[in-house]
């Protein structure tokens, strides 16, 4: 179920939602399906940054009716999409006190409260979607999720948003220096921050939701996001330019507050499990899907940026200019962990 919210009631969904849980009513209009499960009902609150219809808004959905079709209707997840809630940081910060019970976040915003997921951080660490599912669905993204618990959340699995791309409003990048003097918007990481000095940007850090009205009134020249979130919040229609860098491939983890988790019954906890690693592979699928399917929209005489594909060479290069960034995280990652990604071999 999804949920758009007025300013005056944001307050109560994130003090109430953890009230619903175990007296939460299941939706009249929710199949009841064949479910085995006699556990109390629950209603849990999801939120994320990312507009309607994005592959992870999508995704969102699909998994809350899986939920509830493994549960007789009894467990509902309502979701809150275009940061109806807040934003990413302060999302997590009410995951971790136990005020809102689920968030999709950008896996950069989550390195302010651990530095599990600093790891996918690096910038051109992997070389395909094959290898990067190969690690996500591993030892290595099983161990980081595992490690979330520390920070008073807990990993079910990893979506994807899409590969990182830049958008520029006059700069055909190719190299490393063709961004200089260019304002640059970025997550607030400082990884990210890091890489794009080295590349030349001038970086700022800006909440997601303001970042239309920037790029639109030219304070800010250049930004870098998933093609889904180019294409639905609008960033396609006020910036010329669409390099596809493939600078980071940006998993999105599916994370619960801790409190909320201890709170739910044992066959409630398996059914939300099961239902987030189930909807991985169709969340997945949806965001290639819809990324190629952007493209062909945004080939050359179409109806978007100018796309502008980076050869191996060119992204070759880019990844040795960004090097010292490796050099200045591996002893916080761990050298052990940037190697296992070296070296996973992708799923037959």
């Amino acid at each position: 179920m999804k949920k758009r919210l007025t300013a005056l009631v944001l307050v109560l969904v994130m003090a109430l939602s953890l009230c619903a849980c175990g007296g939460g009513k299941a939706d009249d209009n929710q199949a009841t399906g064949n479910s085995d499960y006699t556990g109390p009902s629950y209603t849990l609150t999801l939120g994320h940054v990312i507009a309607d219809g994005t592959p992870t808004d999508e995704g969102a959905d699909h998994f809350a009716q899986l939920v509830s079709e493994a549960s007789g209707g009894k467990i509902k997840i309502e979701v809150y999409p275009n940061s109806a809630l807040g934003d990413n940081r302060a999302m997590i910060e009410s995951v971790q006190q136990g005020t809102l019970d689920m968030v999709l976040p950008a896996v950069a915003n989550l390195a302010a409260f651990t530095t599990a997921t600093k790891l996918f951080d690096l910038p051109f660490l992997f070389k395909n979607d094959a290898h990067a599912e190969a690690v996500l669905d591993g030892e290595v993204g099983t161990k980081i999720l595992s490690d979330l618990e520390s920070s008073g959340l807990i990993g079910l699995a990893w979506w994807l948003q899409g590969w990182r791309e830049l958008t520029t409003d006059n700069i055909e990048f190719h190299k490393a220096g063709d961004l200089n003097g260019c304002k640059m918007r970025v997550q607030d990481n400082e990884v990210h921050i890091m890489t794009w000095q080295l590349l030349g940007a001038s970086p700022t850090t800006l909440a997601y939701s303001e970042l239309f009205t920037a790029l639109q009134q030219g304070t800010i020249n250049a930004q870098e996001n998933p093609i889904s979130n180019i294409k639905l919040s609008g960033f396609s229609e006020v910036q010329k330019y669409l390099i596809k860098t493939d600078h980071i491939y940006d998993p999105i983890p599916v994370v619960m507050s801790k409190k909320t988790w201890d709170k739910l019954d044992p066959a409630a906890q398996e059914i939300i499990k099961k239902a987030a690693k189930e909807s991985a592979d169709w969340e997945r699928d949806f965001a290639a899907e819809y990324d190629a399917n952007v493209l062909k929209e945004w080939e050359p005489d179409g109806n978007g940026p100018k796309v502008i594909t980076l050869t191996d060479e060119e992204k070759a290069a880019l990844r040795e200019t960004v090097q010292p960034v490796y050099d200045k995280y591996a002893s916080a990652i761990g050298q052990d962990l940037i190697d296992a990604v070296a070296a996973a071999e992708p799923k037959n």
